[in-house]
């Protein structure tokens, strides 16, 4: 018998994070009176202490907020630019992964102080209380964290300060050793104090950018003077009755309505063709797509460049997936539902595990290697540039029916949080299953390598069929990052909440 993660429901509220310390915490904070976007902030601080390869205040972040009064979804873009002194000429020699040269300007606090200053209620000391405190008094290392520490080439954990955060005794962090971050303490109490300017401005600003100028980084006090995080209007296409709403680019979300609005305009098939079918949409979709996605300063593309608006599908080729990027990544998510009929999807993130490996000592800061999304050649829409920013493979979404929120996702995984979001999206639309069981059904990714994953438990048929097809094909795969590890909420047809947090990777659901 196969065990699979079980939905959760209530009447109140509910609430799906990456660490069972950041849902508790969202969850104290709702009951204490405070908005969903308290709640958020409060969540993110601590999922930036709990799980520091994922995320860190070194990031950055993207959301979507369905406003129950007004009935609006709003974007709110927090990814980070590239330094005023960043020039392709600089990278001749192509983008680096890691160190501080790979960090773009750290904007995770901007996209708390502008979703505050709108929709927020409480001081900030009381949103940052859970955060500091388990930085002060330390937590648990997961075994999320442990894993992949164990997996990190040894060459990258030589970067400046991260044996002080990540091997603190001379060996990696063990699952269950505790983990304190008094540094990092205190730069969250300056942030209680003076809100965003406690970071942005004086010690904290001048420490960061210290280690930066010592280490071969770019950006200085102007960069983060001038960083910002920007309500933007999100992109949606229509899958019948539902509306699905995505950030629009520079995310890579537009790449998951595209996969969506294929398999509805096909006539949403099932069995063995429907999953042959939905993979060479993605594998379509993204080839045609990811080249058009970058700052949308250098040309605002719109939903049509990207097939949105065509009910058509697409004739994709095994060359397609080999020419394809896919980086993997690791992110932290947060998802929530009231009963005032608010909703809100976020994730944040330092792009691939531990980001850069560079850590400031002073603040306990890691910074993000979001560079390395960059093009190093000139002249394309994700070239590197002054202030500009990557493209984004951060992708929260949130499904609307009937001017309400119906159902709020989100997982990592790099780009295919597209392809995660695309199957889950699919099933919940057109399946009676829970959510547990729907975030527990076999997945197919696309690797870097340009190769098919079928999760164990796929049928073999369909590895069959896409082999007959001229593709590459792993079966029976356990890849840990590809298949993602959703948080999902849905307002069930009574009114209430359903919810639940997919256990490929750490995930915590809570409903009441």
């Amino acid at each position: 018998m196969t065990a699979y993660p079980k939905s959760v429901f209530g009447a109140a509220a509910a609430i799906a994070s990456g660490h069972h310390l950041a849902t508790q915490a969202a969850k104290d904070c709702l009951e204490n009176g405070g908005s969903l976007i308290d709640a958020m902030i409060c969540a993110s601080a601590v999922l930036a202490v709990a799980l520091p390869h994922a995320t860190s205040l070194g990031g950055c972040g993207m959301l979507l907020y369905l406003d129950g009064r007004s009935g609006t979804v709003h974007g709110l873009n927090g990814t980070g630019r590239a330094p005023l002194a960043a020039d392709h000429r600089q990278f001749m020699g192509g983008m680096p992964q890691r160190g501080v040269r790979a960090a773009v300007v750290p904007t995770l606090i901007r996209l708390w102080a502008r979703a505050h200053e709108r929709f927020g209620r409480q001081k900030w000391s009381r949103l940052l209380e859970p955060a500091i405190s388990h930085a002060e008094d330390g937590i648990a290392t997961p075994e999320e964290l442990a894993r992949n520490l164990g997996r990190l080439d040894p060459e990258h954990a030589r970067q400046p300060g991260f044996d002080s955060l990540f091997q603190p005794s001379g060996q990696p962090l063990a699952p269950g050793e505790i983990l304190r971050q008094p540094k990092l303490a205190a730069v969250l109490k300056k942030i209680a104090a003076c809100g965003e300017d406690g970071f942005y401005l004086g010690d904290v600003a001048a420490s960061l950018t210290s280690f930066s100028s010592r280490h071969g980084g770019l950006f200085t006090l102007d960069d983060l003077a001038a960083a910002q995080a920007d309500w933007v209007e999100p992109w949606f296409s229509d899958i019948g009755s539902t509306r699905a709403y995505v950030m629009p680019p520079n995310s890579v979300g537009v790449l998951m309505l595209r996969q969506l609005a294929m398999w509805h305009a096909a006539g949403r098939q099932t069995g063995t063709a429907g999953a042959v079918s939905c993979i060479e949409n993605a594998i379509a979709a993204i080839a045609h797509g990811r080249k058009l996605i970058g700052d949308p300063s250098r040309r605002a593309p719109a939903p049509a460049d990207f097939g949105l608006g065509h009910p058509d599908t697409a004739t994709p080729h095994p060359s397609m997936l080999a020419a394809n990027r896919l980086d993997k990544g690791d992110t932290a998510g947060f998802v929530a539902m009231d009963k005032e009929g608010n909703a809100i999807s976020m994730l944040q993130s330092v792009f691939q595990p531990f980001g850069s490996c560079a850590v400031d000592e002073a603040t306990g800061v890691l910074l993000n290697n979001r560079m390395f999304d960059f093009s190093a050649e000139p002249g394309g829409m994700n070239s590197i540039g002054p202030a500009m920013r990557p493209s984004h493979t951060l992708n929260p979404w949130l499904l609307v029916r009937d001017g309400q929120a119906d159902m709020a996702g989100a997982s990592p995984g790099g780009i295919s949080q597209t392809t995660t979001g695309a199957q889950i999206i699919e099933g919940a639309l057109d399946s009676p299953q829970t959510l547990g069981k729907l975030v527990s059904r076999p997945r197919w990714s696309l690797s870097r390598a340009g190769e098919i994953l079928l999760e164990p438990g796929m049928p073999d048929a369909i590895a069959d069929a896409l082999r007959v097809k001229g593709y590459s094909v792993v079966e029976n795969s356990d890849h840990e990052f590809y298949f993602g590890s959703a948080k999902l909420i849905r307002r069930t047809a009574q009114g209430w909440f359903e919810a639940a947090a997919d256990t490929r990777r750490q995930a915590v659901a809570l409903a009441w």
